[in-house]
């Protein structure tokens, strides 16, 4: 999978592999599923993994 070029910097971190986790959980920006899938993968930072997701989001409406 490429990333898209905001999270390809940070692709080692651990935050970012569970943004990424959890989009695919999730299957998208699901916004009544985010507390509840941040809680699962335990995001305390709610405000970056929020911006990661729209990222993801954003990166796939560009390549289509």
């Amino acid at each position: 999978m490429q990333l898209p070029p905001q999270l390809r910097p940070a692709a080692a971190d651990r935050q970012t592999s569970l943004a990424i986790r959890a989009w695919n959980v999730m299957g998208g920006l699901d916004w009544a599923a985010l507390p509840v899938v941040s809680e699962m993968f335990g995001i305390s930072d709610i405000d970056i993994f929020v911006h990661q997701l729209t990222a993801i989001r954003d990166w796939q409406k560009d390549s289509e």
